[in-house]
């Protein structure tokens, strides 16, 4: 299996960062649905004001194939074209469990 977290710090305007991550979470989360390699998919929303990152991804993959797979899948893409513009910052870290 191979574990895919990603950060994301988003910027603009609060309503507009709010909903686009609300979005982001529900469109990644049903990706589960639509993509049959993607094992998990869940998007935790940050309540924390005092940390950097607005949300953070965790996802996992039956494979390094199946991620490559999975990053320029259409429904992924349509689901980070949510957020897309508002991106100010992401990292990432791949593993294998």
């Amino acid at each position: 299996m191979v574990n895919h977290i990603v950060m994301f710090r988003l910027e603009g305007d609060a309503v507009a960062v709010a909903r686009a991550a609300l979005g982001f979470k529900e469109a990644i989360e049903a990706l589960v649905f639509t993509i049959p390699f993607l094992v998990e998919a869940s998007v935790g929303i940050n309540s924390n004001p005092a940390e950097k990152w607005t949300l953070a991804l965790t996802s996992k993959v039956e494979s390094w194939e199946a991620l490559a797979a999975y990053a320029t899948h259409p429904d992924h893409l349509k689901a980070v074209a949510v957020i897309k513009p508002l991106i100010a910052e992401r990292a990432c870290v791949d593993f294998e469990s």
